[in-house]
């Protein structure tokens, strides 16, 4: 059984890690948060309505995103002032009181985003789906064809045009936008083909977000912080790249869009993948998945085979 967490201390363990992986504005704004919501404040009452599982829910996250999509559409001037994101400058100072004015000023705005799924969109999950991508083309000898479960966006999907370089190798177009260099490596792979060879792409979301529109572009940059310019970086020039290479993302369950839509493919390498998204699917998702799997991995064969690519927690 998953541990339940309260909606308190779901905000202070989101500050914790806040603080972990490099996010010191949002970890200082979530403390105020947590005082607010101690001081049965606004936070207090909006948040204890919003999920009977806060922790699972990333309720803190949806919170923190519904300013930050406010602040990046310009409509939140004295919140976007500390937030680098939107051209602000933040040099430590507390930021609580603005969000919480924004909150109070829109509150049926912040009821509607606490409803949203969060979608952290990091772009940079590339690289060992990548590698993955790379070592199953290799190992048959085949193009690909892609299904993507839980794609948001389907940046992910996108990847064949990112630039990956290892020491030894490198694989995407060498002018491509976005690029990830030998730093992201500890042991790199010790061969990539000189690109992917992708020959069908699918990808489903349960609640996609369409970058083809302005509220799309907003919505998908919300969801990073605004202090880790190097992520918003990487997630503007995928969005390029989308632009670029445009691709449909079904609005549907990924169990039963998979079991609709999976079939092998005589002369392709058939590759169901998904990044952090495991944990958010329901039982029944899961299980229905699982039995797409091996029913149509029964019928793959060595010139026509199946596989799983996860990046998930261990």
């Amino acid at each position: 059984m998953q541990p339940t967490f309260d909606v308190l201390e779901s905000i202070e363990r989101q500050a914790v890690a806040c603080e972990h992986i490099g996010s010191p504005l949002y970890a200082a704004l979530l403390l105020g948060l947590a005082a607010d919501h101690r001081a049965r404040g606004i936070t207090r009452d909006l948040l204890e309505s919003a999920s009977e599982r806060p922790q699972h829910d990333a309720i803190p996250l949806r919170y923190l995103a519904t300013a930050h999509r406010l602040a990046l559409a310009g409509s939140a001037p004295d919140l976007a002032r500390h937030y680098p994101s939107c051209g602000g400058e933040w040099h430590g100072a507390d930021p609580t009181h603005d969000f919480l004015a924004l909150v109070h000023a829109r509150r049926a705005t912040f009821v509607d985003g606490l409803a949203r799924q969060v979608q952290t969109n990091e772009v940079a999950r590339a690289v060992p789906l990548a590698c993955g991508l790379a070592h199953l083309q290799q190992l048959f000898a085949l193009p690909l064809r892609t299904f993507e479960l839980g794609a948001s966006a389907g940046l992910l999907s996108r990847l064949a045009w990112f630039r990956i370089e290892t020491s030894a190798a490198a694989c995407g177009p060498a002018d491509a936008r976005l690029h990830f260099g030998p730093e992201w490596f500890t042991t790199p792979p010790p061969t990539l083909p000189d690109r992917l060879d992708l020959v069908h792409q699918e990808a489903v979301d349960l609640t996609p977000i369409d970058i083809t529109t302005d509220d799309g572009r907003v919505a998908i940059q919300s969801f990073l912080w605004p202090d880790q310019l190097e992520r918003i970086d990487r997630l503007r020039a995928a969005l390029a790249i989308a632009d670029a290479h445009p691709l449909r993302v079904d609005a549907d369950d990924a169990g039963v869009w998979l079991q609709r839509r999976l079939r092998v493919a005589e002369g392709a390498t058939t590759v169901v993948f998904h990044s952090i998204v495991w944990q958010y699917l329901p039982p029944a998702t899961r299980r229905q998945l699982r039995a797409t799997l091996a029913t149509v991995g029964a019928t793959a064969t060595p010139t026509a085979p199946l596989c799983w690519l996860r990046m998930e927690p261990a």
